[in-house]
């Protein structure tokens, strides 16, 4: 009798993890059909009526858990696409046997440069493309021919994603136009999350930095009705992630990544310092990336907003002070703060978000002392606003931070990083904003100048 209810419970336990989650996932306003299998996403369908689609490398559940798009499976939905063009960003790694075989009306195709396999007879000879974008390491007579390509992937190898306007897909938005004899004023356009330059070409450069230790937190969207939300914020996380990983080399079990991160989440996210500082001593390098809003009390003392506090609870948000203090007392090489928040009063919108009576809101914010081996670069300084830049729909700071990383492959000193940010970001809130966002460095006295020869 318990071997009968020993196999009974073993089949119930298997009958529950045999199922691969499933989920919908909706990007440039297309609904697409996500599988999960070893961790990434497998994609195996979306709006059959959509005409021109993006694909994304990049999808999130409804638990907010984060997984890359290994593979597109759409041969299972073979009934009634309508889609004349897709593009499939960088990121994704093959494209399934007879995947797009019955996609009638498919016109144009832009394969990215990760691609590792297309498989057998992906296309239709009979309804073939008449225009494949794609990197020179994949055969077109090859995909016409309907054999399988396994292609040399490179990152370094043309993107021709480059070439097109992804504003137009989904629920891109155009610029307004201003008409004949009116005066014309500059237009922002928004563009959708995850299709900024930064986000395409991430260069993927073979470093291993294995000693390195990051903490990311992306608070975007806040829960109290009294506190708004934080434009991007959860697409500068998740792109300076992928820096992390793919550019700096930081092995995936390094990173610790949270969006929308209560109070209790920041804690312990950051103790986590704490305990690789133990076992690693002083070779551990720490890099802590802060995406959200910023308050200061009634002191002028400066704190981070976890996503489950009110922006008018200064009492339980997340004191800098004492987050450097505990920082700087860790026993290690180098820890690096990089902050996209600012301590005005405004949200990135340039809007006030809470009046002075309940803010506490001050002419003048504390610059928090630093000690130890830690360096802190923030978005702005004193009451200065951090903008979001809407053209590349990132926080106008964490844009070209990303930006520095693409072009130098991640081989960049602090000073040099800080003096490209500073300048660009500057110009940038003038020019667009007419108003100042001034980056800002903080570093210990005893460090001295040395800050500027450090690197990630």
């Amino acid at each position: 009798m318990k071997r009968i209810l020993f196999l009974f419970a073993l089949f119930a336990v298997c009958c529950v993890q045999l199922p691969a989650q499933s989920f919908k996932y909706v990007y440039k306003g297309i609904e697409f059909k996500c599988k999960v299998e070893d961790g990434k996403v497998v994609i195996r369908g979306f709006d059959q009526k959509a005409d021109r689609v993006v694909i994304p490398a990049q999808v999130t559940d409804k638990r907010g858990r984060n997984y890359s798009v290994a593979k597109l499976d759409l041969f299972a939905e073979v009934a009634g696409y309508q889609t004349s063009t897709v593009a499939i960003e960088t990121g994704v790694e093959e494209i399934e046997d007879y995947c797009f075989n019955q996609f009638r009306k498919l016109n144009e195709v832009y394969i990215p440069n990760s691609i590792t396999r297309i498989g057998e007879k992906a296309f239709n000879a009979k309804y073939m493309p008449a225009r494949f974008n794609m990197p020179s390491t994949i055969s077109e007579t090859a995909l016409k021919a309907g054999n399988t390509v396994y292609p040399y992937a490179s990152a370094s190898a043309e993107n021709p994603l480059a070439s097109i306007d992804l504003s137009v897909y989904g629920d891109g938005q155009q610029a307004d136009v201003a008409e004949q004899g009116e005066e014309a004023v500059p237009q922002t356009v928004s563009i959708t999350p995850g299709t900024s330059d930064v986000d395409y070409n991430i260069p993927s450069t073979g470093n291993q930095r294995n000693n390195t230790f990051c903490v990311i937190i992306a608070n975007e969207q806040y829960k109290q009705k009294d506190t708004p939300n934080v434009k991007y914020a959860a697409q500068d996380g998740k792109t300076f992630q992928f820096y992390c990983q793919k550019t700096l080399g930081l092995p995936k079990e390094n990173i610790r990544f949270a969006t929308n991160a209560s109070y209790l989440q920041m804690k312990s996210m950051l103790q986590w310092f704490q305990q690789v500082a133990e076992v690693y001593g002083g070779e551990a390098n720490f890099i802590v990336y802060y995406s959200g809003h910023g308050i200061p009390d009634e002191k002028g003392n400066c704190k981070l907003v976890p996503a489950d506090v009110s922006i008018n609870d200064v009492d339980n948000a997340f004191s800098l002070k004492e987050l450097y203090a505990n920082l700087g007392q860790l026993t290690t090489n180098s820890v690096l703060l990089l902050v996209d928040a600012c301590f005005s009063g405004n949200d990135r919108a340039n809007v006030a978000a809470v009046d002075e009576q309940h803010r506490g809101i001050v002419r003048e914010v504390r610059n928090e002392a630093v000690s130890g081996n830690v360096v802190v670069l923030t978005a702005a300084s004193g009451t200065e606003t951090a903008l979001s830049y809407d053209e590349k729909a990132h926080g106008l700071f964490s844009y070209f931070l990303c930006k520095k990383l693409q072009e130098t492959r991640g081989n960049v000193t602090i000073g040099d990083l800080y003096d490209y940010v500073k300048r660009e970001v500057s110009r940038k809130s003038t020019v667009v904003y007419g108003k100042p966002q001034t980056p800002n460095v903080s570093f210990s006295g005893s460090m001295g100048n040395k800050w500027r020869s450090l690197s990630f």
